[in-house]
């Protein structure tokens, strides 16, 4: 079975590969290897990185009433890169990739962030296919994607 990989590091690097998975995860690893030796993202087979490497979601995040939060508002972080990264904790720390549109938008709002509407503010994520939304009006869920966790992992280990 063939696979296809495709990563592009904040440095500006890009770095593409399909075939079978061992060669895929030797080339990226040797890849990853002569950018920034040391620093490697951990990417796991489904292209979602493990739960014990950086950015520490513990540390970006917090829950209150079952509500995962981000601890502070950042500067230069806007309300959709704000869902998310929720969306991404979420996984990580509960290991649930879906979350209704109510729960979502309390969670952003709880972070700081006043989004008129929700669905507007995270439309560029779902066109480029980092968040798939499921369901209608009240009923919608946001399920988080592999590439969509990719993202988020990179973009989150800035912000410590």
């Amino acid at each position: 079975m063939n696979y296809k990989l495709r990563i592009k590091h904040p440095s500006g690097a890009e770095f593409e590969a399909e075939g079978p998975a061992e060669f895929i995860l030797s080339e990226k690893e040797s890849f990853l290897s002569r950018l920034t030796p040391g620093e490697e993202p951990a990417i796991a087979a489904g292209g979602a990185p493990e739960a014990d490497q950086n950015p520490a979601w513990e540390g970006l995040t917090e829950t209150k009433n079952g509500l995962t939060t981000l601890k502070f508002k950042h500067p230069g972080v806007k309300a959709g890169e704000a869902a998310l990264y929720l969306l991404a904790a979420e996984t990580r720390l509960k290991g649930t990739r879906e979350i209704s549109a109510i729960n979502l938008s309390k969670a952003v709002k709880a972070s700081g962030f006043a989004p008129e509407r929700l669905d507007r503010v995270i439309a560029k994520a779902i066109r480029e296919r980092l968040i798939k939304a499921s369901g209608t009006k009240r009923n919608t869920t946001y399920q988080i994607t592999d590439k969509g966790l990719e993202i988020a992992w990179l973009e989150a280990r800035k912000l410590k």
